[in-house]
């Protein structure tokens, strides 16, 4: 049973959030979005990598946000959007927002979003209003990626499903083209691969090949033509089966797949995962995953916790009470049918996360918290979180 003084403080936050994102107009920084600086549009550090990625890194880790000193600009990222729209249609579901306005509301939304694709490539896709330097490889800004792309299509689902809209439907299926087209492969028997995480790289990681399986999953469902859906069934289990080949002993996944040393288990990656899969198995009715479900399932409930209810950031260590992480746990115990334990998770959250204005602080440890706000890692995602909690208890009410 949720109590009822539960339900109101997740149901009223939900809503402050909802508004501070609107006065914000979705825009924000992130962290490594330094290098919109119109510093690095100069002749040597427009190349150069070294600075570049000592610059970025320094910005990130810097406890003064140098953003303001930079000129850096605050942005729309498709993946605030995403998750935005995502929680509208769970607020309306949940009968805590006017369908009529809502739906209008959706509509302009999803209507930017349909302008601001990335072009050129086989189908709708996303990636970050940025550019980005990275250990292995550079991302040019608006490369699209296999994860925003997956989880702006994500919340684009949840909104045809609950509203209806049409221009939703029609970019979440036009969406596999990206995925089946336009992303390298990397496969390890006839029977598996991994997507890449973008078309300029041969990342293995799990999270991202599986939320390419579950892209077209929702695709199929939303009514992917006849002609391709055998292509896309064909994939979308490959790849499925590729993360399932990769879960270890105890049930947890890697972030990365070795030899790439990132093969840390983390909450929020381990949350995707799981999401993912029960996600697939629902829209195609599809058990051949059960196991390897329920055993990572059970991984996680027990490892991912504190005995203070508050998501760890790594399975076998604590670390910073991470937004992401909270608002991702929140979905992830909904869909799983823990809700009681999702709302006792979102009860010690909040009073350590939420700010006055209704944003929430990216990460906390201890008594030090992030100061700059970073909309699409923190505000968005516990939106996100909030207004599925907020869903489900209504439901279950």
């Amino acid at each position: 049973m949720i109590p009822e003084s539960s339900f109101v403080l997740v149901a009223n936050q939900a809503q402050r959030s909802r508004k501070a994102m609107c006065d914000q107009e979705l825009r924000g920084h992130d962290p490594y979005d330094a290098l919109l600086s119109p510093l690095f549009r100069l002749p040597v550090l427009r190349s150069r990598r070294l600075p570049r990625f000592a610059a970025q890194q320094v910005v990130l880790r810097s406890k003064v946000n140098l953003r303001g000193i930079l000129r850096v600009p605050s942005q729309l990222n498709p993946v605030t959007a995403g998750l935005y729209v995502q929680g509208l249609a769970d607020l309306t579901e949940a009968g805590l927002l006017n369908r009529e306005e809502a739906s209008a509301e959706v509509s302009a939304w999803v209507s930017e979003l349909a302008s601001i694709v990335s072009p050129g490539f086989s189908g709708p896709c996303w990636g970050y209003p940025f550019p980005w330097e990275g250990r292995q490889h550079r991302m040019p800004a608006g490369t699209p990626t296999i994860v925003a792309t997956s989880m702006v299509v994500n919340g684009l689902h949840r909104v045809w499903r609950v509203f209806g809209n049409q221009q939703a439907r029609s970019l979440i299926v036009d969406s596999a083209g990206f995925v089946l087209d336009d992303l390298p492969r990397s496969s390890r028997s006839d029977r598996s691969f991994c997507w890449a995480y973008s078309p300029l790289d041969t990342q293995e990681v799990l999270n991202a090949t599986l939320k390419g399986s579950r892209l077209l999953a929702q695709a199929i469902d939303a009514g992917l033509a006849d002609g391709e859906q055998d292509r896309a069934e064909e994939a979308a289990m490959a790849s499925a089966r590729f993360v399932v080949e990769h879960q270890e002993y105890d049930g947890g996944w890697p972030y990365a797949v070795s030899p790439d040393p990132r093969t840390w288990r983390d909450h929020h990656h381990t949350g995707y995962v799981l999401e993912c899969l029960s996600t697939y198995r629902s829209i195609m009715d599809e058990h051949q995953f059960d196991d390897s479900i329920n055993k990572g399932w059970n991984h996680y409930r027990y490892r991912f916790f504190d005995a203070n209810q508050l998501p760890r950031y790594y399975d076998d260590r604590d670390g910073a009470l991470d937004a992401t992480a909270a608002g991702q746990a929140f979905i992830t115990l909904a869909l799983f049918g823990d809700l009681e334990f999702g709302f006792e998770v979102a009860t010690a959250c909040l009073p350590l996360l939420a700010r006055p204005d209704g944003t929430f602080t990216y990460r906390r440890k201890g008594n030090r918290s992030t100061r700059t706000h970073f909309i699409r890692w923190s505000t968005a995602w516990m939106f996100a979180g909030l207004t599925r909690l907020a869903r489900d208890g209504s439901l279950a009410a």
